[in-house]
Order: C-alpha cells, then structure tokens, then sequence
C-alpha cells in the first residue's frame, strides 16, 4: 500500500507541475540513436559493418541541446522531438547507406557535397552568434534551402517517401523566418539565445573533431 501511494503520489505531482524541467531534459538522443541504428540495420543489413554506433557523445550532445532549442521555440514536447527524431533517423540512414556501400559515385559526390554544406551552415550558424550584426537571414535560409533539395535528391532512391517528408518537416521549422530570428535577433527570445550557446560550443567541437 505504502509503494502504490508513493507511485501515486509522483503521478499527482507531475500533472500537478506540468513545467517541470524534467520535460525539458528527458529526451536524450543517445538512446533514440541506438534505437534507430538497431531497427534499421535489422531491416536492410546482414553484416557487422555497420554495428559500430553512428551518433558519438559530441553528436550527441549537438543534438540534446538542439531538442531544448526545439523545446523553448515550440512550447510543445511532442513536435520537439519528433523533429529532432527525424534528425537522428536520417543522420543514421544516411551514415548506414554510406557504411554499406549503397551510393553509387555520383550519390558518393553529392555526399560530399551535403557534408561541404553543412559544415558551411555550421560555420555560419557559429559566425553569426559570436559576431554582432552580422545575421542575414536570407542567407542562412539559403543555404538551408540548398542542403534539403541536396538530401531528398540523395535519399529519393534508397529510402521511403516517409523519410523524404522527414526531410521537410525538419527543414520545415528550422528555415523558419520566426525560428532563425528567436535565436538570432537580440533580446527576441532570451531563454533561445542562452541555448544557442550551448549548440554553438557543441558545433564548435564537431567541427574540431571532424564530424562536421
């Protein structure tokens, strides 16, 4: 009886807080990365090539803080994660597709490219959180542009239609007018630019360390 009070009591307190941080911080894309990796392999690969993980504590890292981005913008858990979820699942298709040899050497070049892109959009993202008045909105929506018309090229033919509309609604948000100026436009969203720090710190390190 006293365990089932305890239990019951946890339950009240969460609906009675529904602000609680917790909500904010339980999502840990390690685990959503394993469980991606895991589902798939099983799916299209028979060998071992691909067992080793493809989402590395840096990424990971990149990707809790984007998620609190997400968070603070949308107000809503939910759509958080299901965009950082599809950044996950295409980050590990496409890194497995890669790993087993999938690409012919045309879609190997446009690999290459997406990744010359987006280590441009991380530079960029990094050069305009540092250095003041130097946001062009139009510029980052550009690049973006580019990058998600790059990606569904390469996916289209190894992947699902579904994985195509993952595409979109990642781009969906993150090319956003609103979006781009809560993180950038001084005092817009204060709580948004304090976590763009971190994402920054975390873009930094992937570039250091050649993940980007």
């Amino acid at each position: 009886a006293g365990y089932c009070a305890t239990q019951l009591g946890r339950i009240v307190t969460i609906f009675d807080d529904p602000s609680d941080e917790t909500e904010m911080t339980e999502f840990k894309a390690s685990v959503v990365a394993f469980e991606v990796q895991k589902n798939f392999a099983s799916k299209f690969f028979s060998n071992k090539t691909v067992v080793k993980s493809l989402i590395d504590d840096t990424s990971g890292n990149l990707l809790d803080n984007l998620y609190l981005l997400l968070y603070v913008f949308t107000k809503n858990k939910k759509e958080s994660e299901k965009t950082t979820r599809n950044i996950i699942k295409i980050s590990i298709k496409l890194g497995m597709l890669q790993r087993g040899e999938k690409f012919s050497l045309e879609e190997k070049d446009c690999l290459i490219q997406i990744q010359k892109n987006l280590r441009a959009v991380a530079m960029t993202l990094i050069s305009f959180y540092q250095v003041d008045f130097t946001y062009d909105r139009n510029f980052v929506i550009k690049y973006l542009t580019e990058l998600e018309t790059l990606l569904k090229n390469l996916i289209s033919n190894h992947l699902t239609d579904k994985s195509v509309g993952r595409v979109e609604q990642i781009f969906g948000v993150v090319k956003t007018p609103e979006f781009l100026d809560s993180v950038y436009v001084p005092k817009k969203n204060s709580e948004m630019r304090e976590i763009m720090g971190k994402v920054v710190s975390d873009l930094n390190s992937c570039l250091e360390a050649g993940i980007l």
